[in-house]
């Protein structure tokens, strides 16, 4: 048990920090090379959109992942540099990865959102690929001590990123859009039109629950982005730089160097960024997981006695805790709905986690596949549940309803062997390691400063342009700080683990694992934390030319087939409707449809190019207002070329029914109300619990005069209106017009609302 280990301490406590200067270490300028590319491309991650891997938009990470593999395999052959073996680590992460591909390839032969399910297939291949290489690299002390000042430099710098957006960007575009969406609510169909617009510029949604949503969120909750898209996800990232930072400070603290206060102003100065913004992103889960983390980490070093200068130490710690607490709650970063509603919270995670099972119970083998849970969660949705969500906020069921059995058994296969790792370094510690300063560090600086020039000129966003110098600074102030650092020490050491342990904690009531940047977080945790515990790679053999061949072909048939299937599709695609938007914008219809026929011809798997040219053809239909029956038939027909290649979204269906109840106000044809019916029905069998959707289909029967069916689905949206307004799901709220007219189904016979 944890409970009974015992820390291996060094012969000679206090000298962990030496004064004399180190030397620059005689390693390959090769590997180090490769050595700064591996840290760089993890690093990066951080900065774009993590939830933005199924469009495609960073496949070209993957890219680089597969070419610095193929560096590596070049460099490794010829310095006959020694090989780390994969073990049960390996194996763990190739079932994780491998079962989500799997589950992929089962989506793009079948049925499902088949782009989605390939980019996030290359991107698992990326997480494998990426692991691999952070594996081979963490066996070096002087990587894992870039690594560590990497991950916390780069989590400072988005902290106070967060900062800035909680007192500065937030505050600024509540006061620009709040007038706006006040107005829009009054607003005649022209000025409502022009707000819309204008909103929609700025990306803001512009109708329905997801304009509520945005707009509840800018007038009531602030919390921090960074380049996230949910605070939550950026939580779980400082809770692990926070971990790795206390570890640093612990292991700082407890030496004799006379310089160590210097240190301590930094470090500390870290420390008040990184937990400011963790309080203010409200991410319960990422509380829970630093808590577990620095919780684990005094665990395993609690042969450290708290006599004379600790203990200062602990209650310096609790005041500076309890003065952030007021200053947090005083200056609104904190209010007592934080903790009143926790338990709301966990409600909601019980009815997301009881509706996943049954999914996971007919997808039991492989999943739903990859980037498809969100629509196969609406059958499964529970009526009393509000939110679409796009994972189940657990690590377990994510996997299990994504990639099925295999998956989930690598995940398992991971967090057993962090535990053993927690019981061996509790046991028998880590070996110590060399001091000697490298010049991975040197090239790391030197690429990041051409990637800054790169941006510059390219008119990247601002943000990055700013915080790229201060990562770049910050990593260069820790590494001389961390130069002398000894991890012999055992709690930087023991850091590793227990960051490691933090994300898992975290995920379990977060979610979040299918994004690339959060599971590659996790991958160079584990391998930095089996580097800790195994200590140099020692006679594990060499990559023979033969092996070297077969890796070197396989990175560049994996690059080609990347290239082929993901990179220039998503590419072209991506160009041609932004052309095709810009010419539409102009009104030259003609040519914004040859653009979309192009993306259309470039993927074969993405429907939103059929999608634009749906939509066109219905503008035009609109424009003959039905008298010309041939643009009206070609949208529908484009419509159903869309449900072909994403038939598990229900919003096209939504579209195409509300297009047939337009046509049948105009034709009072029953043929078309009764097309109306059947595509919401296709939308309430995928949908049964959004009441809204269910007033559409009672709308629709009863203009196709199927009176009794009308009355039934209508009871059925006004049982789930009123769960929705006992739940206060304000967002899902029928309108009062609709209530009524659904009232009215049911209170009337059929024949009194017609007048027969």
């Amino acid at each position: 048990m944890v409970s009974g280990a015992s820390i291996h301490r060094p012969q000679q406590p206090g000298s962990l920090l030496q004064t004399s200067r180190p030397a620059i270490t005689s390693e390959p300028l090769g590997r180090m090379l490769c050595g700064g590319l591996v840290l760089l491309l993890l690093l990066t991650r951080f900065f774009g959109v993590a939830e933005s891997a199924d469009r495609g938009e960073t496949l070209w990470f993957v890219s680089l992942w597969l070419v610095t593999l193929l560096l590596w395999a070049m460099i490794s052959w010829k310095s006959l540099a020694p090989i780390a073996p994969l073990g049960w680590f390996g194996i763990g992460v190739g079932l994780l990865a491998g079962g989500h591909v799997v589950s992929a390839l089962i989506v793009v032969a079948n049925t499902g959102d088949k782009r989605s399910a390939i980019n996030l297939a290359w991107e698992w291949i990326g997480v494998a690929t990426g692991w691999f290489l952070l594996r081979q690299q963490c066996q070096s002390f002087a990587f894992r001590r870039e690594l560590l000042a990497g991950l916390i430099a780069t989590g400072t710098s988005i902290g106070a990123l967060g900062l800035h957006q909680h007192y500065v960007e937030f505050p600024s575009m509540a006061r620009k859009f709040g007038p706006l969406f006040d107005r829009l609510k009054v607003a005649d169909p022209v000025e409502a039109a022009m707000i819309r617009n204008e909103l929609a510029k700025e990306n803001i949604p512009v109708e329905g629950p997801s304009l509520t949503l945005f707009e509840k969120r800018l007038r009531d909750s602030r919390e921090p982005l960074g380049f996230f898209a949910l605070a939550n996800n950026l939580g779980g990232f400082l809770c692990v730089c926070l971990v790795l930072s206390a570890s640093v400070v612990s292991s700082i603290w407890q030496s004799s160097d006379q310089s160590k206060w210097r240190r301590m102003v930094l470090w500390g100065f870290i420390l008040l960024v990184l937990s400011w913004c963790l309080l203010l992103t409200k991410s319960r889960t990422a509380w829970i997981g630093a808590l577990i983390g620095l919780g684990l980490h005094r665990l395993l070093t609690r042969n450290i006695m708290l006599t004379g200068k600790r203990w200062r130490l602990v209650l310096a710690v609790a005041a500076i805790l309890a003065v952030a607490g007021w200053g947090l709650s005083r200056f609104g970063g904190l209010d007592q709905q934080v903790l009143t509603e926790a338990p709301k919270s966990l409600q909601y995670r019980l009815q997301y986690w009881s509706a996943t099972l049954p999914m996971i119970r007919e997808h039991f083998l492989f999943g739903v596949g990859p980037g498809q849970f969100r629509w196969n969660y609406l059958l499964y949705k529970l009526p009393e549940a509000s939110e679409e969500i796009a994972d189940p906020h657990n690590l377990v069921l994510d996997v299990a309803a994504n990639a099925g059995l295999f998956a989930v058994i690598g995940l398992l296969t991971i967090c057993l062997l962090l535990f053993r790792t927690v019981v061996n370094l509790g046991s028998s510690g880590v070996p110590s390691a060399s001091t000697d300063d490298s010049v991975l560090g040197y090239f790391a600086l030197c690429i990041t400063g051409i990637i800054w020039i790169v941006y510059l000129f390219a008119g990247a966003d601002d943000r990055i342009l700013i915080l790229l110098p201060m990562v770049g600074t910050l990593f260069w102030m820790l590494r001389k700080s961390l130069l002398n650092l000894r991890e012999d020490s055992n709690w930087v050491a023991v850091g590793w683990v227990t960051a490691s342990i933090s994300l898992l904690a975290h995920l379990c009531g977060a979610g979040g694992i299918g994004m690339p940047a959060i599971s590659l977080l996790l991958m160079a945790l584990i391998a930095a934390a089996e580097g800790s515990r195994q200590g140099s790679v020692k006679d594990c053999g060499h990559l023979k030319l033969g092996n070297a061949v077969i890796v070197s072909t396989l990175c560049i048939g994996l690059f080609v087939a990347l290239f082929v299937t993901g990179i220039r599709p998503v590419a072209v695609v991506d160009e041609k409707l932004f052309a095709g938007d810009q010419l539409l914008r102009r009104g030259m219809l003609e040519a914004a449809d040859a653009d979309y026929r192009a993306a259309e011809a470039a993927d074969r798997w993405s429907a939103e190019p059929i999608r634009r040219r749906a939509e066109l053809a219905y503008r035009r239909a609109q424009t003959d207002q039905f008298h010309s029956n041939e643009s009206f038939q070609i949208a529908v027909g484009l419509m159903r070329d869309v449900k072909s290649r994403d038939p598990t979204s229900f919003r096209d269906d939504v579209r195409l029914g509300s297009w047939w109840m337009e046509r049948w106000y105009s034709t009072r044809n029953a043929g078309d109300a009764k097309e109306a019916v059947a595509a919401f029905e296709r939308v309430c069998a995928r949908y049964p619990t959004n009441a809204l959707l269910m007033a559409e289909l009672a709308f629709a029967r009863d203009s196709a005069g199927l009176g009794d069916s009308a009355k039934e689905i209508a009871s059925q949206s006004l049982r789930q209106d009123v769960i929705n307004h006992e739940r206060g799901h304000i967002d899902r709220y029928l309108s009062d017009q609709v209530r009524i007219r659904l009232e009215s189904f049911v209170e009337s016979p059929n024949e009194e609302r017609h007048g027969n």
